[in-house]
Protein backbone atom coordinates (compact mmCIF):
# COMPACT_ATOMS: atom_id res chain seq x y z
CA UNK A 1 0.00 0.00 0.00
CA UNK A 2 1.48 3.51 -1.13
CA UNK A 3 1.18 6.38 1.02
CA UNK A 4 1.42 8.70 -1.22
CA UNK A 5 -2.17 10.29 -1.71
CA UNK A 6 -1.03 10.71 1.65
CA UNK A 7 1.77 12.69 0.96
CA UNK A 8 0.07 14.59 -1.63
CA UNK A 9 -2.91 15.85 0.69
CA UNK A 10 -0.19 16.44 3.06
CA UNK A 11 1.40 18.39 0.79
CA UNK A 12 -1.61 20.71 0.28
CA UNK A 13 -2.18 21.32 4.21
CA UNK A 14 1.25 22.55 4.26
CA UNK A 15 0.57 24.74 1.49
CA UNK A 16 -2.02 26.43 2.80
CA UNK A 17 -0.60 26.85 6.40
CA UNK A 18 2.57 28.58 4.64
CA UNK A 19 0.14 30.51 2.58
CA UNK A 20 -1.75 31.34 6.13
CA UNK A 21 1.68 32.61 7.89
CA UNK A 22 2.45 34.68 4.79
CA UNK A 23 -1.00 36.56 4.81
CA UNK A 24 -1.05 36.90 8.78
CA UNK A 25 2.25 38.39 8.10
CA UNK A 26 0.65 40.96 5.44
CA UNK A 27 -2.62 41.66 7.26
CA UNK A 28 -0.29 42.24 10.64
CA UNK A 29 1.30 44.98 8.74
CA UNK A 30 -2.45 46.23 6.96
CA UNK A 31 -3.55 46.86 10.33
CA UNK A 32 -1.07 49.41 11.33
CA UNK A 33 -0.87 51.54 8.03
CA UNK A 34 -4.80 51.31 7.20
CA UNK A 35 -8.40 50.92 8.89
CA UNK A 36 -10.11 47.16 8.41
CA UNK A 37 -12.95 46.69 6.72
CA UNK A 38 -15.44 44.62 4.65
CA UNK A 39 -12.71 43.93 2.45
CA UNK A 40 -10.85 42.09 4.63
CA UNK A 41 -13.73 40.63 6.14
CA UNK A 42 -14.61 38.91 2.73
CA UNK A 43 -10.78 38.21 2.43
CA UNK A 44 -11.12 35.94 5.47
CA UNK A 45 -14.84 34.72 4.72
CA UNK A 46 -12.72 33.35 1.47
CA UNK A 47 -9.91 32.01 2.65
CA UNK A 48 -11.72 29.95 5.37
CA UNK A 49 -14.29 28.31 2.66
CA UNK A 50 -11.32 27.67 0.57
CA UNK A 51 -9.46 26.27 3.32
CA UNK A 52 -12.42 23.94 4.10
CA UNK A 53 -13.38 22.81 0.83
CA UNK A 54 -9.74 21.32 0.34
CA UNK A 55 -10.09 19.70 3.66
CA UNK A 56 -13.21 18.31 2.81
CA UNK A 57 -12.79 17.33 -0.95
CA UNK A 58 -9.31 16.89 -0.50
CA UNK A 59 -10.21 13.74 2.43
CA UNK A 60 -12.91 12.60 -0.12
CA UNK A 61 -10.44 12.57 -2.83
CA UNK A 62 -8.28 10.57 -0.71
CA UNK A 63 -10.65 7.78 0.81
CA UNK A 64 -11.74 7.26 -3.29
CA UNK A 65 -7.55 7.38 -4.44
CA UNK A 66 -7.28 4.43 -1.85
CA UNK A 67 -10.40 2.51 -3.72
CA UNK A 68 -8.71 2.35 -6.93
CA UNK A 69 -7.33 -1.00 -8.09
CA UNK A 70 -4.25 -0.18 -7.91
CA UNK A 71 -4.04 0.07 -4.21
CA UNK A 72 -6.47 -3.10 -3.61
CA UNK A 73 -9.32 -1.52 -3.12
CA UNK A 74 -13.01 -2.95 -2.94
CA UNK A 75 -14.05 -3.20 -6.73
Amino acid sequence: MSFLPIIEYGAGITFFGFMYWILDAIQGEMDTISVRGDVFDLFKFVWVGVLLIYLIFGGIWVAKKYNEEQYGGFN
